[in-house]
């Protein structure tokens, strides 16, 4: 081989090297603290116990960053006090009651965010235990919002696998918690007595006492549920757009929009449900925030998330409202 072969050979070898496609995954671009955000109490590691797709999808979640501006902070000072919106912040150290809005405990359509009661009333009754199939389900109906998950998750919580003894199950737990003015099932429940009522039913009090209740570890299984509502995908355009890039969130999103099924207790025509719970670690402190909404619109979610962390939460820009 002569010298200039040698070096065309070399060439060909560094060209290909260069140019070959790499596929990086969201699991590559992984803060090295994931390592330890998903490992529980007991040493049981959620992303090795769940296999490789599993693991590609907890993943912790930080704000976007985005500018919070005058333009975002007049719409703020509407959206606060706004009869199709309700909010409710608290301290998840102490429990205490920051800030609520005046309609806060009136019911609201959650949508998809009462899938957070159905894995807490699964994992409760097996008494933190899981499989790798469960934690699976419960990955994807919390972190992508699987609907799929969600009604084979309900049925596993009942006694007997069917959907409406899930529903049951459901129910018994949310009130077994104090959450009495919370349906946090899915669909449509007969009762023993014939009666039937409608899931999916919530309010901003009740939810923020949901999440101080899974931060504490108040129900068995409930450091399962945190550890990956910390890995919710579906915030983006929500209450994560403008909080600042070092605040670390978890939680769980809501969407609906179509006809009202339970006019009794949810007092809307239409439902039009743009819905986010979460926890918030701003430096050492960490906060549950609640926001319903029937505006039909994920800005607003932004809009009034950002604004109660500058008003609230000491985030900057500090903000007020005339």
């Amino acid at each position: 081989m002569t010298m200039v072969s040698f070096l065309k050979g070399c060439l060909l070898i560094w060209l290909l090297i260069c140019l070959w496609p790499v596929h990086v995954y969201p699991s590559d671009k992984r803060d090295t603290a994931d390592n330890e955000l998903f490992i529980l109490e007991n040493g049981r590691d959620l992303r090795k116990f769940g296999g490789i797709n599993i693991s590609r999808m907890l993943i912790r979640v930080k704000g976007q960053g985005k500018p919070f501006g005058e333009k975002q902070r007049q719409h703020y000072c509407k959206l606060k006090h706004a009869e199709n919106v309700q909010w409710a912040l608290n301290n998840l150290e102490t429990g205490e009651l920051i800030a609520r809005s005046a309609n806060a405990g009136q019911v609201f359509f959650g949508a998809s965010v009462a899938k957070v009661f159905v894995a807490a009333a699964l994992l409760h009754k097996q008494k933190g235990n899981f499989t790798k199939a469960q934690l699976g389900l419960m990955v994807r109906m919390i972190v992508v919002s699987s609907n799929s998950a969600w009604k084979e998750l309900q049925r596993q919580a009942g006694d007997d696998g069917t959907a409406d003894s899930g529903r049951a199950a459901v129910d018994a737990f949310t009130r077994s918690m104090g959450y009495f003015n919370t349906r946090g099932f899915q669909g449509w429940w007969r009762q023993k007595d014939g009666t039937r009522i409608h899931g999916n039913e919530l309010n901003s009090l009740e939810l923020i006492k949901f999440v101080y209740d899974t931060y504490k570890g108040l129900y068995e299984g409930a450091e399962v549920l945190w550890h990956i509502m910390q890995a919710t995908a579906t915030g983006r355009g929500r209450i994560n757009k403008y909080a600042p890039r070092d605040v670390l969130i978890g939680g769980k999103t809501g969407t609906y929009d179509g006809p009202n099924a339970s006019p009794q207790t949810v007092k809307l025509k239409k439902i039009r449900a743009r819905n986010h719970v979460v926890n918030l670690k701003i430096g050492n402190s960490v906060y549950g925030l609640s926001i319903l909404s029937n505006t039909g619109r994920s800005e607003d979610v932004a809009v009034l998330g950002g604004g109660l962390m500058r008003e609230y939460l000491r985030v900057e820009p500090a903000i007020t409202c005339w």
